[in-house]
């Protein structure tokens, strides 16, 4: 009995963790780190504005990116994208902050939601860093 209750445990833990939001082929999680996001209240009740602060470790800067940050629930379903600015700058050591405009149901999805219960990733295709060197991970 012992031992089903403990591989019944170990199958529920392996099932949670395969949810575990990632990139999608081609792309890497490894660049930027999501610290943290937050919905601010705009004008107009049917939007809002999203503030979503990265994190770039690296050594060398950023001079030139194809990225998106990418949410979804804890549970799995995804809730939107956000597209980084292409020529964003980020240095190296530095932190990024990305505002985008929130509306229609990814509005809708992130405000019904407990802040807890919405994990995110920023997935990057392709970079030039500030020494030129050219990375490209969708091949």
């Amino acid at each position: 009995m012992r031992q089903l209750v403990l591989a019944l445990f170990v199958a529920l833990f392996s099932a949670t963790n395969a949810s575990a939001i990632e990139c999608l082929n081609g792309q890497s999680g490894d660049i930027l780190s999501l610290q943290s996001w937050e919905l601010l209240d705009s004008d107009d009740d049917a939007e809002k504005t999203i503030n979503i602060a990265l994190r770039h470790d690296g050594p060398v800067g950023i001079r030139l990116i194809d990225a998106t940050v990418r949410f979804q629930d804890v549970l799995g379903e995804r809730i939107g994208e956000f597209p980084i600015e292409r020529a964003a700058g980020i240095g190296a050591g530095q932190d990024h902050i990305l505002n985008d405009v929130v509306a229609g149901t990814i509005l809708e999805r992130l405000e019904s939601l407990h802040p807890d219960d919405v994990v995110g990733i920023a997935c990057v295709s392709a970079l030039v860093y500030e020494d030129g060197t050219l990375e490209d991970f969708s091949n």
